[in-house]
């Protein structure tokens, strides 16, 4: 008998979908043969994201035409404007989006899509008549909505001449929103199963209750859910079967399953899933957790061997995370429908490479670009919002505010966040003074006093102004035994040998994979994305998070590493000004003592598979991945019998 034939639909927005999506995508790739389905992954996040489950046998598409994006010109902060002008873009190119994967779904003759979490691909699935699972822990409709929230983002990021990297932050009033949202929130109406991640928020489109405004669910004052909203996020986890959901959405007519459904009522149904997360690497040369891995991570990011030993010295891994995957597009008239429909790989000349990607098993050739038409003019008549600046939501560059440098004598630049204080020594004693906003312009000429020999060393500069007498120096690690390694550096910053990073600053290699990574941190500093957040309670890493108010996303995954893990807020003023020690050493005490017991645990495992026992055993996590991977078999098989 021929294999099933599953699409699974990734959202583009930032890795962490990417990452769990080839987590369950490799368990599918795992089962029997006999049990085994094809898998199909469809995204605009490069082939690498999905390296795991490509070496598996999944078979990737590239489509930049599945889902919007919200904006982020900086890791913690929402452009609600732009995100608003993308989705009214992308909606006026739906219908036309539509078609192309539903005569895709049909020509593949596919028997279930998952989606994580583009709403397109379960509308496209049941115009298709097939069955949809939607696997996730948001959805954007959720995330669209909250865009009207009366909280403000005040807190302005300052660029090095005293100028705001930022545009002032404005609530989108509800009725802008809502005609815009209520088509997202249509489209996951339509899937017929949700399997629901842990570190969820509520999820409107099953549950009747809470429904739609996101803004009703959250204490605008402390920037928290409300007491009733976490007890239906209990509830809908731990007993999903006494919620009242949304009736099921039939099949249109002309399918095979409208007969079935018509005759037998189909009940939607929630199922919790474990938490969904790739596995660190379980060979003894590359595991993080025997002596041997251990040394071959740190010798990639260029580590001294002196600096190896966990008992002598700590690891801080800074990470903000892979944002918007995009990819450069050029206007040209559209391909075929059947170009449209082929699988292809992904075209390789990206700008911006992501973080926390194993490269391996990625493939090089760049195939033909694919094109989905514009609107034309008698649609945008049609629209009411036709004064939109962008006609299809793949003409902006959402990539965050970057520099070319990595660190000037006066910053360091993180990728995907604003600049940060950059001390001559990270051990040097933190003082309470903060770095007056009038002093910024004089810090913008610094790198021009340092080339041209005027200026003396850092230390020595005086501010003056505002109570500032003397430059007060932030103080990144905690102490000398600590050392820093920063993801995401281009090629354009690896290769300027002018950056002056602070001494015990390393760079991760750019096919650094992740899981490893975090499982060698003692802390990791970013901010909260399912991926990282993930990674680090299956790693017992803690994590120092800065806050992302405006993405409600957050408040979920807040609570899962509050319940899991354990999660230390930074201020951005902690973080811009360079004051991250405290915060740091916080985290690392908090979670000391299980992170050594972690490590102890995991290396005696590794004992025993040098010792020839137990090579072939997979985690207890992903053996429950795997059990959830064969309850989908089941569900899809029972939904076609008979047919």
């Amino acid at each position: 008998m021929a294999s099933s034939c599953y699409v699974y639909y990734c959202s583009g927005h930032g890795f962490g979908h990417g990452t769990r999506v080839s987590a369950f995508a490799s368990q599918f790739l795992s089962l029997p043969e006999d049990e085994r389905p094809v898998v199909h992954i469809v995204s605009s996040a490069p082939s690498h994201v999905f390296c795991d489950s490509i070496a598996l046998g999944a078979r990737y598409r590239y489509a930049d035409w599945i889902d919007p994006v919200i904006v982020q010109p900086l890791a913690y902060r929402v452009d609600r404007q732009k995100s608003l002008e993308v989705l009214k873009a992308f909606l006026q190119n739906k219908d036309k989006f539509l078609e192309t994967e539903c005569q895709w779904l049909t020509s593949i003759k596919a028997r279930c899509v998952l989606s994580d979490a583009a709403f397109l691909g379960c509308l496209a699935a049941k115009t298709a008549g097939v069955p949809s699972i939607l696997v996730t822990n948001f959805t954007f409709d959720s995330v669209y909505s909250y865009l009207a929230t009366t909280f403000i983002d005040e807190q302005h990021s300052t660029h090095i001449s005293g100028s705001s990297l930022l545009s002032s932050d404005d609530p989108v009033p509800h009725s802008f929103l809502e005609p815009l949202v209520s088509q997202i929130h249509a489209g996951y109406r339509c899937a017929d199963l949700l399997l629901l991640l842990p570190g969820h928020i509520p999820i409107p489109s099953f549950p009747n209750q809470p429904s739609l405004p996101a803004t009703d669910w959250v204490d605008s004052q402390k920037n928290r859910f409300s007491a009733q909203v976490i007890e239906h996020l209990l509830r809908l986890r731990e007993t999903p079967f006494k919620c009242t959901l949304h009736d099921h959405i039939p099949f249109p007519p002309a399918t095979a399953l409208a007969q079935k459904s018509a005759s037998a009522p189909v009940s939607r149904k929630v199922l919790p899933m474990p938490l969904l997360v790739r596995s660190p690497s379980s060979s003894v040369e590359r595991s993080p957790y025997t002596p041997e891995g251990r040394a071959w991570i740190l010798e990639s990011a260029n580590v001294p061997l002196e600096k190896h030993d966990p008992e002598t010295t700590r690891i801080l891994v800074v990470s903000f995370g892979g944002q918007v995957l995009k990819w450069p597009r050029t206007h040209h008239s559209a391909v075929s429908a059947q170009i449209q429909m082929e699988e292809c790989d992904t075209p390789t000349n990206t700008p911006k490479m992501g973080l926390g990607i194993n490269w391996k098993n990625s493939k090089t050739p760049r195939p033909s670009q694919i094109e989905i038409p514009s609107p034309n003019a008698s649609t945008l008549a049609m629209n009411p919002a036709n004064s939109l600046r962008f006609k299809d939501h793949r003409d902006i560059d959402p990539q965050p505010i970057s520099s070319p440098r990595l660190a000037t004598p006066s910053h360091i630049w993180i990728p995907g966040a604003p600049p940060v204080v950059n001390p001559l020594s990270p051990t040097i004693s933190p003082s309470s003074s903060w770095i007056s906003s009038s002093s910024w312009d004089r810090l913008e000429n610094l790198d021009e006093m340092y080339h041209d020999g005027v200026g003396s060393r850092l230390e020595n500069m005086s501010l003056g102004g505002d109570g500032c007498n003397e430059m007060d120096h932030p103080q990144l690690l905690p102490e000398s035994s600590w050392i820093a390694i920063i993801c995401g550096a281009s090629d354009e910053q690896r290769l300027d040998t002018s950056s002056t990073l602070p001494e015990n600053f390393y760079l991760a290699p750019k096919d650094v994979y992740m899981p490893d990574l975090t499982a060698v941190a003692d802390v990791l500093l970013g901010k909260l994305g399912y991926g990282t957040v993930a990674e680090c309670i299956d790693a017992g890493t803690p994590m120092v998070y800065i806050p992302r108010p405006l993405f409600v996303e957050e408040l979920g995954l807040r609570v899962l590493l509050e319940n899991e893990g354990v999660g230390v807020e930074m201020s951005r003023a902690e973080y811009e000004s360079g004051r991250w020690a405290e915060r740091v050493k916080e985290a690392w005490e908090k979670a000391r003592v299980a992170k050594e017991w972690k490590r102890r645990v995991e290396g005696g495992e590794k004992k025993n598979i040098i010792n020839g026992n137990g090579a072939d055993r997979i985690t207890e996590r992903e053996a429950e991945i795997r059990d959830m991977a064969r309850v989908v078999v089941d569900w899809v098989e029972d939904f076609w019998q008979g047919i």
